[in-house]
């Protein structure tokens, strides 16, 4: 199963913010190195949540520019 689901079921931090945050780096894939696939029209969503519940691809709180 590509999402670790013991890590997003331990998830304790605001899952509000953690949702939002994937969904900005499922805007910005083309930008992300660490993304695994090739094919970004497959599994984007799964391959997103696991990038960030290992921490691969990190994010934090700000102001967009």
């Amino acid at each position: 199963m590509i999402i670790p689901l013991e890590k997003l079921i331990a998830f304790n931090r605001n899952r509000y913010i953690f949702a939002r945050a994937t969904m900005v780096m499922v805007d910005k894939i083309g930008n992300i190195q660490e993304y695994p696939e090739e094919d970004f029209n497959w599994k984007v969503v799964p391959n997103i949540l696991k990038l960030a519940l290992d921490e691969d691809v990190k994010f934090k709180l700000g102001m967009e520019e």
